[in-house]
């Protein structure tokens, strides 16, 4: 009797110590994390306001966080690739997501694809920038007034690249042609850069971009911005006005953040986000943010992961509005 009640004692000692150190795995894990490089995927091709941030932010990533950030482009689906494939990745920090509106929002609450907030959970938003419609130089308007007066008279005739559905350039478009009845063709691209490219090669007449991608192109006169997308105008583009100003209610503000797998430990997600913060405020960021035209708009865990479900929740609806 009394080796059978040392064997269940025994055993239950045994499984109060798992369960200590069970309960003891996620503070354990963040103390040590990172212990390898960890990996950003962005899910959008190369080029593009996303691409451009997340090299500036993770260039100075080993300072804050004792491992350097690996940035790796994996486009495709309007970034529901790559979000797909961070949703499956192990919780445990090292493979993150950089996200947007478009694929993290707005696609997986209007189609059911791509990953949101209840497959990802949120690290940080770095920043926000308002969509600007540019065209090519060549083209016959200068405004966004002109751009929907000819379209009017040449339908079918403008062609509009778009950064892939429902993304930065596509869902604003989409709004315009609701409201003003223009019609024109719509053609996705895998994210900004090759959009981008497919105006600046001629293959398409106009896109909508983030002020950090377009900036070098408008400042050369190879291409032209027509609106700002935003209650208030670029400060980088002022003689630009906003959409509303042209007589259209279309806004749009595209941000960018860091996501990670659903599951991944608090105290890890806790340690990234104080890395990244640190990450934007380091003054070289700083700059290389500044000459890109934009500006750090950090914002932590709780408030982005608040702001990113309300978000996620209002793309439904309009989503269904636009459909009908």
């Amino acid at each position: 009797m009394n080796k059978r009640f040392c064997l269940t004692m025994m055993w239950v000692g045994l499984l109060m110590c798992i369960c200590a150190v069970g309960g003891m795995a996620p503070t354990a894990v963040a103390e040590e994390f990172p212990t390898k490089p960890v990996t950003l995927i962005i899910p959008v091709g190369a080029g593009g306001s996303h691409d451009l941030t997340a090299r500036a932010v993770t260039s100075v990533a080993i300072n804050y966080l004792g491992q350097p950030i690996i940035v790796q482009l994996k486009p495709g689906g309007g970034g529901a690739i790559g979000s797909e494939l961070v949703a499956k990745a192990a919780p445990d920090g090292y493979t993150l997501l950089f996200g947007g509106m478009g694929w993290s929002s707005t696609l997986p609450a209007v189609e059911g694809r791509s990953k949101g907030p209840d497959d990802l959970i949120a690290v940080c938003r770095i920043n926000y920038s308002p969509t600007i419609i540019v065209a090519r130089s060549e083209m016959p308007f200068k405004t966004l007034k002109e751009m929907l007066q000819y379209a009017k008279a040449n339908p079918e005739k403008l062609i509009y690249a778009n950064t892939g559905p429902w993304g930065q350039a596509d869902l604003p478009w989409k709004m315009i042609v609701k409201q003003t009845g223009i019609s024109a063709k719509n053609v996705p691209y895998d994210g900004g850069g090759p959009a981008l490219l497919a105006v600046l090669g001629g293959h398409a007449d106009m896109t909508g971009g983030l002020i950090s991608a377009l900036l070098p192109h408008i400042k050369s006169g190879k291409l032209r911005a027509l609106a700002v997308l935003d209650d208030k105008r670029e400060k980088e583009l002022p003689d630009v006005p906003t959409a509303k100003e042209e007589g259209v209610n279309v806004a749009n503000l595209m941000w960018r953040s860091v996501l990670a797998p659903k599951g991944t430990p608090r105290p890890v997600i806790d340690k990234l986000a104080l890395a990244f913060k640190k990450m934007t405020e380091d003054k070289s960021v700083v700059s290389m943010i500044d000459k890109l035209g934009d500006e750090i708009q950090y914002m932590g865990p709780d408030e982005f992961g608040k702001f990113w479900r309300e978000e996620f929740e209002s793309q439904k609806e309009l989503g269904k509005a636009l459909k009908k």
